[in-house]
């Protein structure tokens, strides 16, 4: 099966190549690369960890790594489902033999979200850790080395996010504006988007607002006596501080820090996750099945090991193609501009997973992943048809460009 291909390098901005090709991503080890591409059920990533936007310095007192390009490889649902349950990205410290955390995540520029720090509070007088209290990231009384993106540098040389990567969100043109576009995907297939979302989850009318997590810090002091467990009152030292409160007021994400709702790049509705401002910032856990290509670990145990194939499933449509042909927008037309937008109408969320451009003679110009928001730049004046392709049927539509 040929794969449905996106391939973006990253320089001071994002320019579309016509092939995937994950070697050519990974011999480029001065200039950050990333591949992302679409085979059935599957989203694959390849990525060479080298961030696209200015950091701190590394090595430096806090950490002493410095960065260097990797040869990595994710993969998730393409068209992924909620689980029921959820799954903390802390998820097994102190157990020998098995995966002890997940990833949250992918950037857009292919550079990973880690938030769990592999810090816990330790004995004073035998160093013995205690996995129950884990030290936030984020907290000014942890230091981690961590630079103006709240990134550092592991042994291995990868250059990866704990928190708010500011300068990667400004090359993304993010305004408190408009509502935030995609910044990356967590290991689950879901979208992530940064603060700045609709007011209403279901209205993409009702305004643009800073939103907030749902988390404060607990009242009083910790249970501990300061030798097997931290004592002290909760100051936010560790992730174990903070609780969740579904009465805060304007309480409107879960305790992943994601929600339900509409979205410019998902108009019918999805599950998403967001970058806060207050903590937990990154999200701590998954709404979805995490692909296990994103979990930390001893390879033995199958850590870092794609089970896309087991957990993944294709977006059947069963809906005849005289109805999907009704439901499907293309927009404007004629089309003055280099964007031509796609609109699924309808309740369910049914999308196509490729579109084709092709001239008025049937003749293929170019094949995509499928995207909301499809790119003429480049074409000349003229009629074309643009062709989307279902799991069990095409529906091609035509449309003028002036």
């Amino acid at each position: 099966m040929n794969r449905l291909i996106t391939f973006l390098i990253l320089l001071s901005s994002l320019s579309a190549i016509a092939q995937c090709d994950p070697n050519t991503v990974w011999n480029n080890t001065t200039t950050n690369a990333v591949c992302t591409e679409v085979d059935g059920p599957v989203r694959y990533w390849y990525s060479n960890s080298i961030p696209n936007h200015v950091t701190g310095n590394f090595p430096n007192p806090g950490n002493p790594n410095t960065i260097s390009a990797q040869q990595n490889e994710f993969t998730m649902c393409a068209y992924p489902e909620l689980a029921g349950t959820f799954t903390d990205l802390h998820i097994g410290f102190g157990s020998m033999g098995t995966c002890v955390a997940y990833e949250l995540g992918v950037a857009m520029n292919g550079l990973e979200w880690d938030p769990i720090a592999n810090e816990f509070f330790e004995n004073p007088n035998n160093g013995q850790l205690n996995y129950d209290w884990n030290k936030h990231a984020l907290s000014p009384n942890v230091n981690l080395g961590t630079d103006m993106n709240d990134a550092h540098v592991q042994p291995t040389g990868k250059y990866h996010y704990h928190g708010d990567p500011t300068n990667f969100i400004a090359t993304l043109g993010v305004s408190a504006s408009s509502h935030s576009p995609i910044i990356g995907y967590a290991a689950d297939g879901f979208p992530i988007y940064y603060k700045y979302v609709y007011a209403d989850p279901n209205d993409a009318n009702s305004g643009i607002i800073e939103i907030n997590s749902c988390f404060q810090l607990k009242s009083g002091n910790r249970p501990g006596n300061g030798i097997t467990a931290p004592d002290g009152s909760y100051d936010g030292t560790y992730v174990e501080d903070y609780e969740y409160n579904d009465q805060i007021s304007g309480c409107q994400l879960d305790q992943c820090n994601g929600r339900y709702g509409v979205t410019p790049d998902y108009p019918n509705g999805t599950y998403y996750y967001v970058l806060t401002s207050y903590f937990p910032v990154v999200p701590l856990c998954l709404a979805g099945t995490p692909d296990e290509s994103f979990s930390i670990g001893p390879p033995f145990a199958g850590c870092g090991t794609s089970n896309a194939a087991d957990i993944c499933s294709a977006l059947t449509v069963d809906i005849p193609a005289t109805e999907l042909a009704d439901r499907l927008i293309v927009y404007p037309i004629p089309n003055e501009g280099d964007v031509l937008n796609v609109l699924m109408a309808g309740d369910q969320e049914i999308h196509p997973t490729q579109v084709s451009i092709l001239d008025n003679m049937g003749r293929m110009i170019r094949t995509e992943a499928y995207n909301q928001k499809v790119s003429l730049s480049g074409l000349p004046a003229g009629v074309y048809y643009i062709k989307f392709s279902f799991e069990k049927t095409e529906i091609t539509k035509r449309f003028v460009k002036q």
